[in-house]
């Protein structure tokens, strides 16, 4: 791939993004739904963590993740914190040697005690996954088990699952594997990293750490534009979850590539804040409540005390008054969703007959088989349509729908489902383009440069190729051809090629510098505390050990 310029984005441009996306509001608001404050949370450690010589500060109160009466605290700390629900890092149903599983349990349980929720971050490169056979599974457990516990996580009556590390498969592979566990779409999975390609799949984005970022506004309203974007081109909802973090330091780790940042007394944690929810994210995920390993914890601490549980009361109070949903009547008129594409109302009769075709999701119906024809309306999830015709490679549906003009639209294929065959359904071609769009007639600024800034830790080894990212015609940079992540045996960047949909648009790139991001650092020990135990404590500094002298993967 030949090199490409590198542009800088003006800084006119750069808030002309930031005010369309505070114009355009959350989805969350959009839909109705309360914005919500999640944190991430850690259930492997025992008594033998906090003597290890890994965590560079103490909690106020030693423990081990086993103990009913720590779960307790933790959640009464989190929930006078204004955090809505607690999600925690999870490695299957195994229960010999697996922490993650029975303290998951034990936390559902207090949570709706304290009428709390708790969801669940899928570590998918986990120690108790070999395969995709196992990964499979798992989910399969997880959302036909826990997920069904009152106290689980659930947006729009959905259950809540995060990923971590879901670059391990393709997105064709997980294409494969929700449609063996989830061919419904009735949960709602959470990517993590740095390829939007995942969204095919996927339902929402979020980045695990920001900490690489020497401008985090900027990072978050990128990847905020970015997941709007996605929605826009591809006529999708999907949910943006902005990260905060209080700080970052694994510099104890042994890591060839370890990086502090500062706390600030606070003003990293506040700065944090600002950008997400300059992003106008449909949530806020902190990063973590008690990550110690690499110091991002919240959590009552001998040096801190509860300075953080503070700030972050006070930050998830401001974030939820400012998100409230507009009263009914302003709503409707600024609402995009609400507003300019209404659900169109299909008659209350029986199924239609075959062919028809189901939306998976709520998807836009359009005067023609592209995104550049006017928007009609939308079909709401599981809302069925009989279908009159297709576009010449199948990607479009013609469908029958009540309040069109001409009672017909189009549907994209791919977030549909055709029930009965398409033999008999014939190629429409020559749609006429309208003058102006149906449904809004809302400007759309659409950026057309990109900048670069380079990470401000340690220049990273050159063992782990940096994630390739989709191809624009957007003059942007290349990715650099020496400097590449060195990561975690745990924690490390997808270097798999990103599919996107084929009649998605471009996605404009604005901040190339997430091509090298070192944003996996996460718990190299993780191991340390899965088992607990003093024979575990023993094992896992011994791993560290050997983590030290050898090269990583």
């Amino acid at each position: 791939m030949r090199s490409k310029p590198i542009i800088h984005l003006p800084p006119i441009l750069a808030a002309c993004i930031g005010l369309l996306l505070f114009v355009s509001g959350s989805n969350a608001t959009r839909a109705g739904e309360p914005p919500l404050v999640l944190a991430f949370y850690y259930a492997w450690y025992d008594q033998g963590t906090w003597t290890s010589g890994l965590p560079a500060d103490q909690p106020t109160q030693p423990y081990a993740s086993s103990d009913p009466a720590t779960v307790e605290r933790h959640v009464n700390q989190a929930q006078a914190a204004g955090i809505d629900a607690l999600i925690q890092s999870w490695y299957g149903p195994q229960e010999a040697n697996n922490q993650t599983e029975t303290n998951f349990r034990m936390l559902l349980d207090v949570a709706a005690a304290k009428g709390f929720r708790a969801g669940a971050d899928f570590e998918t490169d986990g120690p108790f996954f070999p395969d995709q056979a196992s990964v499979v599974d798992a989910l399969r457990y997880l959302l036909t088990v826990h997920a069904q516990h009152p106290a689980y996580l659930r947006h729009a009556a959905k259950p809540v699952v995060f990923f971590w590390r879901q670059q391990r498969f393709s997105v064709n592979e997980w294409a494969a594997i929700r449609a063996q566990i989830d061919p419904n779409r009735d949960s709602l999975w959470i990517a993590e990293g740095v390829d939007i390609a995942y969204q095919a799949v996927f339902d929402g984005h979020h980045l695990y750490s920001i900490a690489w970022s020497p401008d985090v506004e900027r990072t978050l309203a990128d990847w905020g534009f970015r997941v709007r974007r996605y929605e826009a081109d591809n006529d999708v909802e999907r949910l943006w979850v902005a990260t905060v973090m209080p700080a970052y330091d694994d510099t104890r780790t042994g890591r060839a590539d370890a990086f502090s940042v500062d706390r600030q007394d606070g003003g990293y944690y506040r700065q944090a804040w600002s950008a997400a929810m300059g992003s106008k994210p449909d949530w806020i995920v902190i990063t973590s409540f008690n990550e110690w390993v690499e110091g991002t914890m919240i959590e009552p601490s001998l040096t801190y005390g509860n300075q953080y549980l503070d700030l972050t009361r006070d930050l998830a109070t401001r974030y939820k008054s400012e998100s409230e949903p507009e009263p009914e009547s302003k709503a409707q008129q600024e609402s995009s969703v609400q507003q300019s594409e209404p659900e169109l109302q299909q008659p209350q009769t029986p199924v239609p007959a075959e062919p028809h075709v189901r939306a998976d999701e709520a998807v836009r119906v359009r005067a023609g088989p592209g995104t550049d024809y006017p928007r009609l309306g939308r079909l709401a999830p599981g809302e069925v349509a009989p279908v009159t015709g297709r576009n010449a490679d199948g990607s479009w549906w013609q469908i029958e729908v009540a309040g069109a003009g001409d009672g017909l639209g189009w549907v994209i294929a791919e977030f549909v489902t055709l029930v009965g065959t398409s033999a008999s359904v014939p190629v429409i071609e020559d749609v006429a383009m309208a003058a102006t769009d149906v449904a809004s007639t809302t400007a759309v600024i659409t950026p057309t440069l990109t900048a670069t800034h380079q990470p401000s830790h340690p220049t990273p080894s050159p063992t782990r190729a940096a994630p390739s990212l989709p191809e624009t015609p957007t003059p942007m940079p290349t990715a650099p051809s020496a400097p590449t992540a060195t990561l975690s045996p745990l924690r490390e960047v997808s270097t798999a090629t990103p599919v996107r949909s084929p009649d998605a648009s471009p996605i404009p790139l604005i901040t190339p510098e997430l091509r090298t991001t070192p944003v996996a650092h996460r718990r190299p020990v993780a191991l340390l505390w899965v088992g607990g135990g003093a024979l575990a404590t023993a094992f896992g500094l011994g791993v560290l050990l050997i983590q030290r002298i050898r090269s990583k993967r």
